[in-house]
């Protein structure tokens, strides 16, 4: 197996991952479900969010070690148009504070009513 194809399915899992934590971010605003995996949901997002954005400029950290290893496809791009492709990060971004946002609306609402 090649290195690039190695990195691409760790590239995935990652995304899949985080998805799957912005899924559950959604889930406990809703159903009002405040337990650890939020909190460990919460604090990957927000780790990602921080690396993303404030350490590497917008751009997927792991995006240096494609380039070393010669490949230069951003992830997005392996399945989507590229003008799609290039909003991917901020659309996520933009998902995860609307989930935050509806969280502590969540969070409010359960203390207003006690």
């Amino acid at each position: 197996m090649s290195k690039v194809f190695i990195l691409r399915v760790f590239h995935g899992i990652f995304a899949v991952y985080f998805i799957l934590c912005l899924i559950y971010l959604y889930y406990a605003a809703v159903f009002a479900k405040f337990d650890f995996v939020l909190l460990i949901a919460v604090v990957s997002l927000a780790v990602e969010g921080l690396l993303v954005f404030i350490v590497n400029n917008g751009d997927c950290p792991l995006i240096h070690v494609q380039r070393k290893i010669g490949d230069e496809t951003p992830f997005f791009s392996l399945f989507m148009p590229k003008k799609m492709a290039k909003q991917a990060i901020p659309t996520f971004a933009k998902l995860t504070w609307a989930g935050v946002g509806l969280l502590v609306i969540r969070l409010i609402l359960i203390n207003v009513q006690r």
